[in-house]
């Protein structure tokens, strides 16, 4: 059978795969010299692909001459690099599919937040440019996080004219979204903060209305002039209506004012 000739990339794949070293005596480059050797001799009608191509030392492959390999090793060894091969391609396909299945998940919480915005602002509902911006903020805050922004500048923002929101005013609240998620975000990380949101929502629970952007404005102020946690929750499990909170606790805001000089 006629030798085909190995070309320097073929030599450079073999000699990567067999990481520059014999594969007969184990020494490697640069201490011996290296050589494309065929396990099955083309005497005995071997091929120059790659499966039948090792590394062999220059001594190893003179004294080899067209004699087969009886040692299975070299065998054995591709066996393993064509099953680690086939393993990082199926691991590779499965990432793939998994990348799928994540645009999918994605796909399907960009259309249920655009409903449950149009169902907050009828009969108003995201653009393609509003679905695009809801992406951009599914890929930093969750949807739980996305919803409850939505339903806060719905509350605080929105307008009405003739019994329908306003553009304007849709428009305006649709861009505080993201503001308020980042905001609730880095407050949700400081455990004072914390408390003073499960104050709010306290107070959300229990009032007909609740301004909480400024309830919260004014439960921070408190605190930092050194009002009890406890003595704010207690206040909140107790009020009746929002107006009578709001007064009172911006006296009392007063009072610890003049406390502290």
């Amino acid at each position: 059978m006629k030798r085909e000739p190995i070309t320097k990339k073929m030599r450079f794949e073999v000699f990567k795969r067999d990481s520059f070293t014999c594969q007969y005596c184990g020494r490697k480059a640069p201490d011996v010299s290296l050589e494309i050797d065929h396990i099955k001799p083309v005497a005995k009608g071997g091929s120059s692909d790659i499966l039948n191509l090792v590394t062999s030392c220059k001594g190893c492959n003179a004294g080899k001459s067209d004699r087969e390999l009886s040692d299975n090793s070299v065998i054995e060894k591709q066996h393993k690099q064509l099953s680690e091969l086939q393993e990082r391609k199926e691991q590779l396909e499965m990432m793939v599919e998994w990348q799928k299945e994540l645009t999918k998940l994605n796909d399907f919480a960009i259309e249920k937040l655009s409903i449950f915005w149009a169902e907050l602002i009828p009969p108003y509902r995201l653009n393609d440019n509003g679905k695009r911006s809801l992406e951009k903020l599914l890929n930093n805050y969750s949807p739980e996080q996305v919803m409850e922004a939505m339903r806060i500048t719905v509350k605080q923002y929105i307008e009405f004219e003739d019994d329908r929101p306003t553009h304007s005013s849709v428009q305006n609240a649709w861009e505080k979204v993201g503001g308020i998620c980042e905001m609730r975000k880095l407050d949700a990380e400081n455990p004072v903060n914390k408390e003073l949101y499960y104050i709010r929502g306290i107070l959300r629970n229990r009032l007909a209305y609740l301004n909480e952007g400024l309830a919260i404005g004014l439960l921070r102020k408190c605190v930092r002039l050194g009002a009890p946690i406890e003595v704010l929750k207690e206040y909140a499990l107790e009020v009746k209506t929002w107006a009578e909170w709001h007064e009172n606790t911006e006296e009392y805001i007063e009072y610890l004012k003049n406390q502290n000089g």
